[in-house]
């Protein structure tokens, strides 16, 4: 069920991976190139200094990272330096996320 609702996203040029973590880390759901789990911790640090409601965009070397919040869960999109960042942001929001 949740692969169906990210499809939008992951099938968008320049997405690399998208995961779906819980509060404490657990990866819910995951697509594309892995993380490994101490990039998952820096991203949990980064949550924690952030505002619950906030969605934010890393911007790296490598690409971006975007952190945006759903329910009580948060969705982690990574995409490369090519992508079109206005077009993810506006199918992040636009995903249907059951109640």
């Amino acid at each position: 069920m949740i692969e169906t609702l990210v499809r939008p996203l992951t099938n968008l040029s320049g997405v690399v991976s998208t995961y779906l973590l819980e509060r404490d880390g657990f990866v819910v759901f995951s697509s594309g190139v892995q993380a490994g789990t101490d990039e998952i911790e820096r991203w949990q640090t980064l949550l924690a200094t952030s505002a619950a409601d906030a969605t934010t965009t890393l911007v790296m070397e490598d690409g971006y990272l975007i952190l945006s919040p759903v329910s009580s869960r948060t969705l982690v999109v990574k995409c490369e330096r090519s992508c079109n960042l206005g077009l993810v942001r506006r199918t992040i929001n636009g995903l249907q996320w059951p109640a």
